[in-house]
């Protein structure tokens, strides 16, 4: 009997497709573990077979034989050995003293600079003569037969890292030659010249003060809005941009009494904090605006200091630096934040006054005053990029607009506190700063701009392929050692006569040139910190630019357990186990006399090169480690006069830090206050008084420390605690700088303490008080 199509179709049994969270554990974990053992058991028994007299490898030997052709453009069959194309004045010398005379001359500029200010003038000398040393081993490099071209694949790995030093050598040039000359000072001046304006009433412009929000907490945006409404200018207007609609939001611009401007329902969080900026322009009508991010706070002095440049007709943007009040995230896991400011520091207390000397300064989201006229003259912020800042000022640049940056601490913000936000934050701006290269017709950099801001804009680009040069200068000598083949090929004399030189100058002088803003050892482990999350991101945006959208930072967070951030890191703790693998193998070979050598004369350097990387990788690992951090609100080292009232009793003595919840003093007394007492504590210079309930007390030497934490606070008693602590500078002052050599001693030693894994971090970080 034929069934018919349609019947035959009932009768089958239908099956519902399975949830992703089933298909997603179709394979269960033990197969996995069998698949990831068998793929390791077989790649070990490919390298253990491949071995040869000389030491291990991976390389095939069809790919390790000669190369049938020289591919080498400087050297050829006829050539005698040690012949090469160097010009007659680069030639080594044959006295080995002579060897050491640019080493020599090197490491005392290095001592100079101790001891000579960092000037425009001093840096232009030093500088000039670090280009010089670049020069000279890039020539050496190129001419030198320093490149391997005996096999194919040496070939191949050579002329890899030759490309990408010839990239890293281009931008070195590039940023030593940008970084010399400095606009600080005359900044300063214009605006000292300025300021006398703004407070004779000869130029009052005004100011709506704009304080984006999405998903702050409440005691955030207030800390910013009590800090806008303190600024000392009459003419000004500040509005809350609530694009999350929240009628807590509405409830506080209420309370504090400002203004309170949110999207349509239809139009949340469209173009992300461009779109909610564009959107109150058309709702306010102040002739400057000042964009001051949830997590900032302004000085009292900010717009004095900075609407007196608006005087100038061509004058777009003024741009002030970004610091912060809670220590990098990243020093503090490993116990040094006390000696070492933020990464961003250097940028913004330097890079950037260099920048305004061609009119190429960048405008950074937040602690700016921007002319409305200027604004829509592009048709308002730039919506195509995650960061509407840089790309909106570049814009404005092709336009003929100046924007200016004055180097003075006006504002202090909050800086990431663990390193998934701090991933999250770099890595937007990577993905914004090569978005805008995307977009040449809506700006067109290289036909508008001038050629000084165009190398500018070209440092920009090569900036965002860091990464890919990090890695590569990660894993050069791990697959050299690997496949047992040199990329790199040096004798030491050769190496001390062209390269020492070059590499001691540039580490001995990168601190001073900064005017002690960075470290270069420091700088190495940001960058390694970064490299492999960013690789990812690069390529990514290189795929699809406009396919990841923006992600906004959470602030205010606590940490409540140490987390080990192994997802973001397990590429720099398997690069660090392939090398002591390798350095194991070559060391145990060699002593059990299974190669008689240790594969070449370079490969001595190569083993220096490994060790130098997994200190930097290992440390890049620990500052990945987020210590606990259970207090919400940081502890300022406010020291202030003040009184404590218990009861009947009095106790007089000063403040040693204040934040908004509580504080901590040293008394005059060696009486102990009962915990859990009810005070009042009154700051004398203040004069305000407020009620608060004691935490801990314990007798010091003559003295009683105290703690208390504030209870029933009024808001006008919170909006006085805000001014105090963050409106002025009373507490805030320039972290100390340290020199190349205390740099690389202070992190050497955080490496050997290995301090975020064997110890608990108790709230508190060396260099400042937390609560």
């Amino acid at each position: 009997m034929r069934v018919s199509p349609a019947s035959r179709k009932v009768s089958q049994p239908k099956h519902k497709p399975l949830p992703k969270t089933q298909t997603k554990n179709l394979v269960p974990p033990w197969i996995w573990a069998i698949f990831i053992a068998s793929l390791l058991f077989f790649v070990g028994t490919v390298y253990f077979t491949s071995w040869t007299s000389t030491g291990p490898t991976f390389l095939p030997s069809e790919l390790s034989s000669p190369s049938s052709v020289f591919i080498s453009p400087f050297i050829t069959p006829l050539t005698p050995p040690g012949v090469r194309y160097l010009p007659e004045f680069l030639h080594l010398p044959e006295n080995s003293v002579e060897i050491l005379w640019p080493v020599a001359g090197a490491a005392l500029l290095s001592v100079l600079t101790c001891i000579v200010p960092s000037t425009n003038w001093t840096r232009l000398i030093v500088k000039v003569i670090l280009i010089v040393l670049a020069t000279r081993y890039m020539i050496w490099r190129t001419v030198g037969d320093t490149m391997n071209f005996s096999t194919w694949f040496s070939s191949a790995l050579s002329l890899w890292l030759y490309a990408v030093e010839v990239f890293g050598f281009v931008g070195l040039v590039l940023t030593s030659l940008q970084t010399i000359w400095s606009n600080a000072r005359l900044r300063s001046a214009q605006a000292d010249r300025y300021y006398q304006d703004i407070q004779s009433g000869q130029y009052l412009p005004s100011v709506d003060v704009f304080v984006p929000t999405y998903s702050e907490q409440d005691f955030i945006v207030r800390r910013t809005v009590v800090g806008c409404q303190a600024m000392d200018y009459p003419n000004k207007k500040v509005y809350i941009l609530d694009d999350s609609i929240r009628p807590q939001m509405k409830a506080l611009a209420e309370e504090l009494g400002c203004g309170y401007v949110t999207r349509k329902p239809g139009t949340i969080n469209k173009h992300a904090k461009a779109g909610n900026l564009n959107n109150a322009l058309p709702q306010t009508d102040g002739e400057l605006i000042t964009v001051m991010d949830a997590d900032f706070v302004p000085f009292k002095h900010f717009l004095t200091r900075t609407v007196g440049f608006f005087q100038q007709r061509d004058v777009a943007i003024v741009q002030t630096p970004q610091n912060f009040y809670n220590p990098d995230h990243h020093t503090r896991n490993l116990g040094i934040d006390h000696l070492f400011p933020n990464d961003l520091a250097q940028f913004f207390e330097h890079d950037q006054s260099t920048r305004d000397v061609a009119n190429a300064a960048m405008c950074c989201g937040t602690s700016y005053v921007i002319r409305r006229k200027a604004l829509e003259s592009i048709g308002g912020y730039f919506t195509r990029c995650v960061s509407e800042d840089s790309s909106s000022s570049t814009l404005l640049l092709t336009r003929g607009w100046r924007v200016v940056y004055l180097n003075e601490t006006l504002s202090m913000g909050e800086s990431t506190r663990n390193y998934r936000d701090f991933l999250k934050q770099r890595m937007r701006w990577l993905q914004g700063n090569l978005q805008i290269f995307y977009c040449a017709k809506e700006v067109p950099i290289w036909s508008k701009m001038n050629w000084i801001q165009k190398s500018y804009m070209v440092t920009h680009l090569t900036g965002c392929f860091q990464p890919l040069v990090r890695v590569t200068f990660l894993l050069s000598p791990l697959v050299s050692l690997y496949l047992g083949v040199s990329s790199y090929i040096s004798t030491l004399p050769e190496f001390l006569y062209y390269c020492a030189p070059f590499l001691l100058l540039l580490v001995g002088t990168f601190s001073w040139a900064s005017n002690y803003c960075n470290s270069y050892f420091y700088s190495e482990v940001h960058q390694t910190i970064l490299c492999f999350p960013g690789l990812i991101r690069l390529f990514s945006t290189l795929k699809s630019p406009f396919g990841k959208g923006f992600a906004v930072t959470p602030k205010g967070v606590t940490v409540g357990k140490k987390n080990y951030n192994f997802r973001s890191t397990w590429p720099l703790l398997l690069v660090m186990a392939l090398t002591f693998i390798i350095i194991g193998l070559q060391l145990m070979g060699y002593r059990m006399g299974l190669w008689q050598v240790l594969s070449n004369p370079e490969f001595g350097l190569v083993f220096y090169w490994l060790i130098y990387n997994c200190i930097i990788m290992g440390l890049s690992v620990l500052a990945a480690i987020d210590q606990p951090e259970k207090r919400l609100m940081d502890r300022f080292p406010l020291r202030t006069a003040c009184k404590l009232t218990c009861g009947n009793r009095h106790y007089w003595g000063h403040t040693d830090d204040v934040s908004e919840g509580g504080a901590g003093m040293t008394l005059i007394t060696e009486e102990v206050i009962q915990r859990h007492s009810s005070v009042v504590l009154e700051f004398l210079e203040g004069g305000v008084s407020l009620e608060a309930e004691v935490v801990k007390s314990r007798r010091k030497h003559h003295s009683t420390s105290v703690s208390v934490r504030f209870t029933n606070l009024t808001p006008e008693q919170n909006r006085h605690i805000i001014e105090i602590l963050y409106t002025e500078k009373n507490w805030w002052k320039r972290s100390k700088r340290i020199g190349g050599l205390d740099s690389f001693l202070a992190i050497l030693s955080a490496f050997l303490r290995f301090r975020p894994v064997m110890t608990v971090y108790d709230g508190q970080s060396s260099g400042q008080n937390k609560i």
